[in-house]
């Protein structure tokens, strides 16, 4: 009985450790970027990039905050950013989650249209942004919102709807099928089912994607990049690359960008993190009963 309760000891003990590894790992370089934004720039150049600064200084983050002469700096960015990244993420969210509710719902009434539904969504979530740079841009130009924030958000709602309702199909299989025949014996209604019985079943995975989706789309680079390329629209992302200089890096302002665009995704793992972890959770224990 010893030996067993020695051996879990030591079994726990040796995960234990192996997590702190992984968690000293994870906080090298954030740990390095919040010390080279408070170091002059020879210091961060030259200096042991995990030594303090000799001498702490704010210069590099109140630069990049504010900006100077032509370089934008990052306080509207970070504002037009949180502004169009809220409202899109909740739109596709919650339109991929019905979305995904219709191809579930038709896997039993037409299964060759939930089939052909899900390999477009896969298709469309899976396929390089890369490729879809003239068309996006002969689209949104043809639209009117070229160079624009509707155009910004359109494009963002345009890859991340897909992979939104491609999320949310893998959870939608966890509610069980007897709760459904038994909301359309009462006579409830696609719509009702939907928000009154699969949707609060489903909030864990609702809550894990909607916050997967926030940060794939904030720190999206590629869109902005090629949507709204004037300095006036410029996304956190695409302001943050200037501090990267063309013909020299200024090392400590570039560790403060990096600080600052990290700002929102490191408080959304700190306050929402364990929801992310409840849906991730509620999907393993779920799909064990299937």
């Amino acid at each position: 009985m010893n030996n067993k309760y020695i051996t879990r000891v030591i079994k726990y003990a040796i995960l234990q450790l192996i997590a702190v590894m992984f968690v000293i790992l994870w906080l090298f370089p954030l740990y390095a970027m919040i010390v080279g934004g408070f170091k002059s720039n020879m210091e961060a150049a030259s200096a042991p990039i995990l030594l303090l600064p000799r001498q702490f200084s704010t210069e590099a983050y109140y630069f990049d905050w504010f900006g100077f002469g032509t370089l934008v700096g990052l306080e509207f960015p970070m504002i037009r950013q949180l502004l169009i990244t809220i409202p899109v993420t909740l739109a596709s969210v919650i339109l991929g989650s019905m979305g995904a509710y219709f191809f579930y719902m038709q896997m039993e009434r037409r299964p060759w249209i939930s089939n052909v539904g899900f390999s477009i969504i896969s298709l469309a979530t899976y396929l390089p942004a890369q490729t879809l740079t003239v068309p996006l841009i002969e689209l949104t130009s043809s639209l009117g919102i070229y160079q624009t924030y509707w155009g910004l958000a359109f494009a963002y709602f345009i890859f991340y709807l897909p992979m939104s309702a491609l999320l949310m199909s893998i959870f939608l299989p966890v509610v069980p099928n007897y709760l459904v025949e038994s909301a359309r014996l009462d006579g409830a209604r696609d719509w009702s089912i939907f928000w009154h019985v699969i949707f609060p079943l489903v909030l864990p995975g609702f809550l894990s994607t909607l916050i997967f989706v926030f940060l794939m789309v904030w720190q999206d680079f590629f869109t902005p990049l090629i949507i709204a390329t004037k300095p006036s629209l410029y996304m956190l992302p695409v302001a943050a690359r200037q501090y990267v200089g063309g013909y020299a890096i200024l090392y400590n302002r570039s560790f403060a960008a990096g600080v600052i665009t990290s700002l929102v995704p490191l408080i959304i793992f700190a306050f929402l993190g364990r929801y992310f972890i409840r849906g991730l959770a509620a999907l393993g224990g779920g799909a064990k009963g299937i």
